[in-house]
């Protein structure tokens, strides 16, 4: 089965879009172009000598990579130079390179809320809320007949789409008055007349970004010449929004601080953990952020979590820890987001379904860091 890089890309995008990414990260299509037609694609956490090889290999078309592998401005092409190497051989091979980085550690139901179901939280919610989005609500009143036709566009430009669902939408059944006048030229009705019309009052709920789009793809399909609609302003974008590092949530049953360490260890098949701080006797509400997150610390104290699971922690994250009487466990960089290529396929599975094509992780994966 192929696909566009332009659909998987909307997929990974509808979830996590790159206006949440931090303004220093480097997200997106890095190689290829968008209507580029896909067969194969190769999962990966890191773009590498070796991942590139098997992408060769592989005979893959596409690699969708968590870390970017042009992160900052790039000076030359040579292929003298390893990045250059590299970028040469894919372009020779028509291998596309995508990447999905900080906008996919934030959102929602990006990474971190993957990382935090795979460890059995329940109640997850986002450890430090950011980039609050603004919120609308767009009403559409439409002649009875053509009701659905409006949803089927608010659904399919983005409108409506709260949590888990989309295509959510109201209506509630009125008439219509209106007189057209002279050189109108009205769906329904006279000149000069004034039409009563059964009409429904069609609304969703608009992110700021998606309003103006949506409103000018309902006037291509709206029957009046006219379109009457409201916008009304909300204050709830703070209550919903669920995007921002980390996660928050709750085990299933409290669990011993000791035995807590060797579950995290079995379902992040790690070999080894460190940890940092006071060890809690029983824990219950687990903070996490992928990566490197240390810089959580102080929120996950607040919020009451017992335990912050985390990659990259200093030796002086370790004594701000244990001054603040709290427990910190390091399971590594590369611990706490290798399953990123699991999220990567759960997500495009989910939004291609039988359009997906064949997704590879990439065997290269692996830790830099080593214990001897």
């Amino acid at each position: 089965m192929s696909v566009k890089i332009s659909e998987i890309i909307k997929v990974i995008e509808t979830i996590a879009p790159r206006a949440l990414a931090e303004d220093w990260d480097n997200v997106g299509l890095q190689i290829g172009y968008h209507q580029q037609l896909i067969k194969r694609v190769l999962l990966t956490l890191d773009v590498t000598s070796e991942v590139v090889e098997e992408a060769v290999n592989q005979k893959v078309d596409l690699i969708i990579a968590h870390h970017p592998f042009i992160f900052k401005g790039l000076k030359t092409l040579s292929a003298d130079h390893e990045k250059g190497r590299l970028i040469t051989k894919l372009i020779k091979n028509d291998i596309a390179l995508y990447v999905a980085h900080t906008n996919l550690d934030k959102a929602e139901f990006g990474l971190n809320d993957f990382l935090a179901h795979k460890l059995g939280l329940e109640t997850v919610r986002s450890l430090d809320p950011s980039d609050p989005e603004k919120f609308y609500k767009l009403v559409v009143y439409v002649p009875s007949k053509a009701t659905e036709k409006i949803v089927e566009v608010f659904g399919k430009n983005g409108a409506g789409a709260i949590g888990t669902y989309d295509y959510c939408t109201f209506r509630s059944s009125g008439v219509g008055t209106f007189r057209p006048l002279m050189g109108s030229n009205p769906f329904i009705g006279k000149v000069n007349t004034i039409e009563n019309v059964n009409e429904d009052r069609v609304e969703a709920i608009v992110p700021e970004g998606l309003l103006r789009n949506t409103i000018n793809q309902l006037k291509k399909t709206h029957p009046y010449e006219e379109m009457a609609y409201d916008v009304v302003p909300l204050e709830n974008g703070r209550i919903i929004n669920q995007n921002g590092f980390g996660k928050i949530g709750l085990l299933k049953e409290p669990m011993k601080g000791k035995d807590f360490t060797q579950y995290v260890k079995k379902v992040l098949n790690l070999s080894t953990l460190r940890g940092a701080g006071i060890l809690p006797e029983t824990v219950k509400r687990v903070a996490l952020c992928s990566g490197a997150g240390a810089d959580m610390i102080g929120i996950a104290k607040a919020k009451k979590a017992d335990v912050l699971i985390t990659g990259d922690l200093k030796h002086h994250d370790g004594q701000r820890a244990a001054e603040n009487n709290f427990w910190v466990l390091d399971a590594g960089h590369f611990g706490t987001e290798k399953c990123v290529t699991e999220c990567l396929e759960a997500m495009i599975i989910a939004g291609l379904g039988e359009k997906t094509p064949e997704l590879i992780t990439a065997r290269g994966l692996k830790d830099y860091i080593f214990l001897y």
